[in-house]
Parts: C-alpha cells; sequence; structure tokens
C-alpha cells in the first residue's frame, strides 16, 4: 500500500513541504543500482518465459519440427524433446548466472562499504584531528556531528543494499521455483504416460493385427481371443510356443517385443534426461535458498547492530554532554600550555 499521498497531506498540516515525486533517471544512478535493475529485468524476463511456454511445455505430444523455440511457443505449437532439452539447458544456464551476478553484487557492496569505512577513519586520524578532540577535552574516540551523520548515513545505503541483494535472490529462488515444478510435473506425466502406454500395449496385443500361419488376417477379437485360449491351453499340456504358433508369429512376436524393448529403453532414458535435470534445478535451488537464508541473518544482524549503535550514541552523547560541562584535564593542561608559553614569549619582548 502507498501512503506516499497520506503522508504528503500531514506535512501539507505543517511548516514541511510535501513530497515530490523522484524522477527515474537509469543512467543518473549509481553502478550498483544499474547493476541491480539489469539483474531485475533478467529475472522479470525469465519468469515471464517460464509462464508463456508452459502449457506447451508440459504437453506430452512430441513434433518433430525444426523451428525455433521461441517461434513454437508463440504460435502455441507443441514441442518436441529436443526444445525441451534446449530450454532446460538455457534456464539452468540462466539461473547460474544470474546467481553468480547477485553474488558478485554483494561482494562488491561489501568491498565498497569496507573501502568507505576505511576512508573515514583515515581521514579522521589524519592531520591534528584527534589531537584537537583530545585537547578539547572529548578524547581521540569521540566523534563530531559530521562524522557521524557520514557514519549514519553510510549505514542507511549498506542496509539498502543488503535489502536489495535479498530482494534480487528472492525473486530469483520464485523463479528457480517455478522451473523445477514445470519439470517436476513433465516427469510425472511421463512417467503416468508410459504406464498408460504400457497397459494398452498389452491389450493391444492380444487384439491386435497378427496372421495365422496360412496367411488369413485376423481381424476379430473373438477369433484372437479363442487363439489366446487355445495357445494357454496348450501352454498347460506341456507344448512349447513353437508348437503353438507358426514360424511366422513368433518371428512377428519377437519383433513386436524389440520394438516394445527399444521404445521403453528410449523413453527410460528420457526420463533420466529430466531427472538429472531435476536434480540439477534442485542442487541451484538448494544453493539459492542458502544464499537467502545468509542474506536474511545479515539483515537481522544489521537491524541488532543498529539498535545497539542508537543506544550506544544516545549514551555517548550523555557522556559528551557531561565532560563539556567539567573542565577535563586535558583542556586544563593545553590552555596553561599556551598561557606559559604565551608568557614566555611576552617576558622574551619586555626584558
Amino acid at each position: 500500500m502507498d501512503i506516499t499521498p497520506l503522508f504528503s497531506t500531514v506535512l501539507s498540516q505543517t511548516t514541511s513541504p510535501p513530497l515530490q515525486a523522484h524522477p527515474f533517471d537509469l543512467p543518473s544512478l549509481t553502478t550498483f543500482l544499474q547493476e541491480a535493475y539489469r539483474i531485475n529485468t533478467h529475472i522479470s524476463s525469465l519468469a515471464h518465459y517460464l509462464r508463456s511456454i508452459r502449457a506447451p511445455y508440459l504437453a506430452l505430444s512430441n513434433t518433430t519440427h525444426t523451428r525455433s523455440t521461441r517461434a513454437t511457443n508463440s504460435n502455441g505449437k507443441s514441442m518436441s524433446d529436443a526444445d525441451r532439452k534446449h530450454i532446460d539447458t538455457e534456464t539452468k544456464t540462466l539461473l547460474t548466472n544470474l546467481s553468480s551476478a547477485i553474488a558478485s553484487l554483494s561482494a562488491a557492496a561489501t568491498a565498497d562499504a569496507e573501502a568507505r569505512a576505511a576512508i573515514a577513519q583515515k581521514s579522521r586520524n589524519k592531520g591534528l584531528g584527534a589531537l584537537g578532540r583530545w585537547a578539547a577535552g572529548g578524547g581521540a574516540v569521540v566523534r563530531s556531528l559530521e562524522e557521524r551523520e557520514r557514519e549514519e548515513r553510510e549505514e542507511t545505503v549498506r542496509r539498502h543494499r543488503e535489502g536489495v541483494v535479498w530482494f534480487l535472490q528472492k525473486r530469483l529462488e520464485a523463479v528457480s521455483e517455478v522451473q523445477w515444478g514445470m519439470v517436476a510435473v513433465r516427469l510425472q506425466r511421463a512417467v503416468e504416460r508410459n504406464k498408460s502406454v504400457l497397459y494398452k500395449g498389452m491389450g493391444d496385443g492380444i487384439v491386435g493385427n497378427g496372421t495365422m500361419g496360412n496367411g488369413s488376417a485376423m481381424t476379430n477379437g473373438g477369433g484372437m481371443a479363442a487363439r489366446a485360449v487355445e495357445i494357454e491351453r496348450q501352454e498347460k499340456s506341456g507344448a512349447s510356443l513353437s508348437e503353438v504358433l507358426s514360424p511366422e508369429q513368433v518371428q512377428m512376436f519377437e519383433a513386436e517385443q524389440e520394438d516394445m524393448v527399444r521404445y521403453y529403453n528410449s523413453e527410460l532414458q528420457k526420463i533420466r534426461a529430466v531427472e538429472n535435470s531435476l536434480v540439477e534445478i534442485s542442487s541451484l535451488q538448494t544453493e539459492l535458498a542458502m544464499n537467502l537464508e545468509m542474506q536474511s541473518e545479515n539483515i537481522t544482524q544489521l537491524v541488532s547492530d543498529s539498535v545497539l549503535t542508537t543506544e550506544n550514541v544516545g549514551q555517548g552523547n550523555k557522556e559528551l554532554k557531561k565532560a563539556s560541562e567539567r573542565a577535563s584535564t586535558a583542556r586544563m593542561v593545553f590552555w596553561s600550555t599556551c598561557g606559559f608559553c604565551t608568557f614566555l614569549v611576552v617576558w622574551d619582548l619586555i626584558f
């Protein structure tokens, strides 16, 4: 819910000016935000693409067309197994690249924050800054108002960048779950289809197109059923299959059996390929979940540090106020030294 208009109304009732819409200009943003927007655009494009190909991807019809995958999907046509394999490979590659890009973005943000902190500490200890604070009675550890504002501003930027990285990892994990779900549903449907084809093939083997030894076609189910009963009776009586069937029928059954074995070996290889894709996507999803959990822990730690820093700043302000109310030893030494040196200079000029 956007409460900006309500907040602007409250501000208009006071002396503060209302909020102004900030113009969005990508080239004017920092390098971090530009890279974050680029990654987010790729994630959105991938999510939209997966939603658009879900129906043809999960369809069980096999086609042998050689058109491009995107053109096929846009026309609503079914995909071939090569198209699905190509989509799985591209999606896994893109997910891996996006995960690496997010990790690089997080590392760059951390390095930038550490560099800024080192520069601030170096400038704080440079020259007579520390000596001036000591002479003023505050000590070398007390920060000025400008330094505190700069550190709070940098801390706010660091928290914002941590939140951006967490958001990108969360979106990438959601897209990975979509891809994983599509592969899982496809695998389940393929297994169920193979079971159905197996049962259908067993039924068709009895009613299918067989021929008798004299070449007459068996076109009715009753004759085939009677023949099956005869074969079963012959087998129970101890007769071999070669005695029951003609050589042509034995050769035909062997050919059908070889075709069925080849078909199910091919289907088994496809199922194993889908299972391998599912395992790879699951491992990538697990890695994303671990990164997201680590990022969440970092954000929680940042919140705790923020609360602790606020308490420390309040306590430091109180101590600074108390120190400014009483004359410190360092201040007395400093002014005593200045007075003594002035006295020596005046004495030398007079005498």
